[in-house]
């Protein structure tokens, strides 16, 4: 399965490339109609003579418009700027599907992984073994080629919402210069003030994918995060689905969640049937079962939810892992599993006179994410085209705050990633949200070699090759093996090599063996669990660092991490004497401390080592 925060992650991934798209758009048709512009010079002195006379604005635009459509060089501008824009938008569009094919297809296998890393820590908890993860390429290549046909659909009918409903993205062009035209020609509005409104406009509209068959339309970033979260929410479902038939186990939980859909009868009636435990196929008895966890009884979870495990029924689009579902199912450990903590769901808040329960506060939360995005597309087009942004930056330090405001009062955490507009390039690498994604699918990759260690490492005696690190990931390796160490009762190891081979070691609680590995220009990383104390680097880490000086050495406990990076030769330099030394250096200040630590400070004071000893910051649970 795969969490809500991971989903949130995964679905904001592709956003950057759809909002790049969305942005060149709104600049291209604002820029093309500024050049068109300089063409109705004439018509724009007429139109403001004639409004100087007294001429109705129906009269002077019927004038301006006559003297404009005469002129054959405006017509060969607008004629040529059409095409242009069709074929430089159809470029654009093909090229922006292109890339997210192939983004698509990285997203969906890191969530296939993520998903097949969560569940083998469930089964692992619950002493359960999961080994054959070769059905999971085939379910990767079927939902990334799902997910493909999403996005192409959301491409191929893009636009902008009007006034009379929906205007196909070729056409745009076109329609907003008749717009600019006919307002210039009533001799009120400035050209500047026309390219203002038509960016305003189409700012606010947002590029958008519309539903031919219902009509409806939904806003293209809005739509790329739905099809990214459903594609990969559904897979995650299918890989559990897979563990649960080749396992055997019988029962899962349905999670759940605040502001769950409480409307429609049956399968639609998501909190009807959210929280509960069910079975996955009929002919057992569970009824000692729902006695120890306090449930009536234990039904079909296809009868309850509409999904079915086996695919012996087709799945209900209303029900689990249906059209906007954020529900997921895990198995259950007959006589072991226990229902998870949960919160309360907070009561209604009443927010400047209005009562909001937790789904209206959600919605809430969204209409304002959604303005600001747009106050930020208009801000962007602005700049591009050259002109004045100091008003609008006003509205989003506005708008930004009722946000702020707003989440406070009703007690929830803002959604900083949904805030966010990434138009400055198409290249995802660059961008804040695929940077967030990969962090989280190297996390994740780096887990699941933790998790498949211990059963590699035999009497412990030599370090066990897990896997393969890009080198220059090396520190985030470093940080998120630190953590999972930190608090071990016996001694591990873990080191990185510096083609970016990983090694992992198992000790005892004082102790733990390298082996015969090469440490030369490696990363060396242990942890000294604390019923030894809240130690620095020891004597047996000092006779390592003597014998292999191009290492790096890190090392973790409850309270601390420490990094030593040998200066000068230490050959010559015995623990006895570094021992010494601190004892001089403690007498001297009048001042005591750790003596391991006070030995390492010694050595740094005299120019052998960089020495550095961090206090952690521990992250509250949940």
């Amino acid at each position: 399965m795969l969490s809500e925060e991971q989903l949130e992650i995964i679905e904001e991934a592709l956003v950057p490339l759809f909002q790049y798209l969305e942005h060149e758009v709104i600049v291209d048709i604002a820029r093309r109609i500024q050049k068109t512009m300089t063409y109705t010079r004439t018509a724009e002195l007429q139109a403001h003579s004639m409004s100087e006379l007294g001429y109705s604005p129906a009269r002077i635009r019927k004038e301006a418009m006559k003297l404009l459509t005469s002129d054959p060089e405006y017509r060969k501008a607008v004629a040529k700027n059409t095409l242009e824009y069709k074929l430089e938008i159809r470029d654009i569009i093909n090229n922006i599907t292109k890339e997210a094919y192939k983004a698509n297809d990285e997203i969906v296998a890191g969530a296939g992984n993520m998903a097949w890393i969560d569940d083998l820590s469930v089964w692992k908890q619950n002493a359960k073994e999961l080994t054959d993860n070769s059905f999971l390429p085939r379910l990767v290549e079927m939902f990334s080629e799902q997910t493909a046909g999403a996005l192409k659909n959301m491409t191929q009918t893009t636009g902008f919402k009007t006034m009379n409903g929906y205007e196909a993205v070729e056409n745009t062009y076109q329609r907003e210069l008749d717009k600019a035209i006919i307002k210039v020609c009533s001799g009120t509005f400035s050209r500047d003030k026309v390219i203002q409104d038509t960016v305003h406009n189409l700012a606010q509209s947002g590029l958008r994918s519309i539903d031919f068959a219902s009509g409806y339309s939904m806003q293209l970033d809005t739509a790329t995060r739905m099809a990214v979260r459903t594609g990969c929410h559904q897979m995650a479902g299918k890989v559990l689905d897979n563990n649960i038939m080749v396992s055997g186990e019988n029962l899962v939980y349905v999670s759940k969640h605040w502001g769950a859909r409480n409307t429609g009868i049956g399968h639609a009636n998501h909190e009807q049937w959210q929280g509960h435990v069910y079975f996955v196929k009929e002919g057992q008895d569970y009824r000692t079962e729902a006695k120890r966890i306090g449930q009536d009884y234990i039904t079909d979870l296809w009868r309850a939810t509409g999904y079915s495990v086996d695919g012996a029924h087709e799945n209900d689009p209303l029900g689990l892992y249906g059209y906007n579902c954020r529900h997921n199912h895990h198995p259950w450990f007959e006589g072991v599993s226990s229902y998870p903590k949960e919160s309360p769901e907070p009561s209604p808040v009443i927010i400047n006179g209005k009562e909001y329960d937790y789904y209206a506060v959600t919605q809430k939360m969204r209409a304002l994410e959604r303005n600001i995005r747009a106050l930020k597309r208009e801000k962007e087009a602005l700049k591009a085209l050259g002109m004045d942004t100091q008003e609008i930056n006003v509205k989003i330090s506005r708008k930004r705050r009722e946000y702020k405001e707003f989440c406070q009062s009703a007690g929830v955490n803002e959604k900083p990633a949904r805030l966010r507009y990434e138009c400055g390039t198409s290249d995802l690498k660059k961008t804040q949200a695929w940077k967030k994604y990969h962090d989280t699918s190297f996390e994740n990759d780096l887990k699941a070699k933790t998790l498949g260690a211990s059963d590699a490492v035999g009497d412990g005696s030599e370090p066990v090759y897990i896997g393969q690190i890009d080198i220059s990931k090396a520190e985030d390796a470093i940080e998120y093996y630190g953590n999972q160490i930190r608090d071990s009762e016996i001694e591990k190891l873990i080191v990185i090599d510096k083609e970016g081979r990983l090694y992992y070691n198992e000790g005892v609680e004082d102790a733990v063996s390298v082996g015969n590995l090469d440490l030369s220009e490696c990363i060396v990383l242990h942890n000294h669990p604390k019923t030894n104390g809240i130690m620095s680097f020891g004597e047996d880490d000092f006779n390592l660092m003597r014998y292999f000086q191009s290492a790096s050495y890190r090392l973790v406990n409850e309270k601390y991490d420490y990094r030593v990076e040998i200066i000068k030769p230490i050959d010559m330099v015995t623990y006895n004497q570094a021992w010494r030394w601190a004892i001089e250096d403690m007498m001297d200040e009048g001042n005591t401390g750790e003596l391991q630590h006070r030995i390492m400070q010694s050595l740094a004071n005299r120019g052998y080592i960089a020495y550095e000893q961090k206090s952690i910051v521990r992250k509250p649970k949940g």
